[in-house]
């Protein structure tokens, strides 16, 4: 067995966390990004399977997947339900842009696992 630390071990200096400013500089970009990807959305609608709905699907994920970041770095600990229940968001999107690919699935599975978690569990 190894003497040294594990570099995830939970007992590390504050020093070596993700500081408060960049923190507030990761979510103040996704925020700009965000803005971004809603002021793209094309108006009207489109019948499915088009160019214009692949757009519109293409711009969902990327605005789910943005909400997935801002819950991993938006605080000093993670929820853990919050972030699975993004991440079956994320997949679940991701299905329509990835046919055949069992997705949807994966999506099933991780809403299973949410039964099995903890509801008020935290990550620090």
């Amino acid at each position: 067995m190894s003497n040294e630390a594990d570099p995830e071990d939970r007992r590390t200096p504050r020093e070596s966390r993700l500081k408060q400013e960049h923190r507030e500089s990761i979510l103040s970009a996704l925020k700009e990004v965000h803005e971004r990807v809603h002021a793209s959305q094309p108006e009207g609608s489109s019948p499915k399977l088009s160019q214009g709905w692949v757009d519109r699907r293409r711009l969902l994920l990327v605005d789910l997947a943005l909400h997935l970041c801002e819950e991993a770095v938006k605080g000093e600990t993670v929820g853990t339900r919050e972030l699975a229940e993004k991440v079956h968001s994320v997949l679940y999107v991701a299905k329509d842009l990835a046919p055949g690919h069992a997705l949807e699935k994966a999506a099933e599975l991780v809403l299973e696992a949410l039964g099995e978690g903890d509801p008020d569990a935290h990550v620090d």
